[in-house]
């Protein structure tokens, strides 16, 4: 088993950030991080027979439907950089407020509007994403 520090490096390293709770998992239980990494990896990067941008779109629909905005600012912004448009992204939270009901679209809706404007900037451009 690799040890915490090295696990953790890896993380941030292969997925671009570090959510705080990792932290505090590794601290707890580095395996089941390293576990849990394995099959992100696995599953988003491994796997080919969806593309990125709708696996991101698969996730960001979810985590509109759960109100987890942590995770829907987080995996918005791959869809973008996955290729998604925002018209794309903007019909996958619709279709979760189906199932998951019209609080997804509430709760959903400004933070899609923020991490669109933000992509924008961050990229320089002002047409859509």
């Amino acid at each position: 088993m690799t040890d915490a520090k090295t696990i953790l490096e890896k993380v941030k390293r292969e997925r671009g950030y570090l959510h705080p709770s990792r932290e505090v998992l590794c601290e707890r239980d580095p395996h089941y991080l390293e576990l849990y990494h394995g099959l992100f990896t696995h599953v988003m990067k491994e796997k080919n027979g969806l593309s990125l941008k709708v696996k991101e779109m698969i996730i960001t629909a979810i985590n509109a439907a759960a109100n987890y905005k942590g995770g829907l600012r987080v995996h918005i912004r791959a869809a973008l950089e996955a290729g998604a448009l925002e018209e794309e992204i903007f019909e996958a939270i619709e279709t979760a407020s189906l199932p998951a009901g019209i609080h997804t679209i509430t709760f959903s809706m400004p933070i899609f509007a923020e991490v669109c404007k933000e992509f924008k900037e961050r990229k320089g451009e002002e047409k859509e994403c």
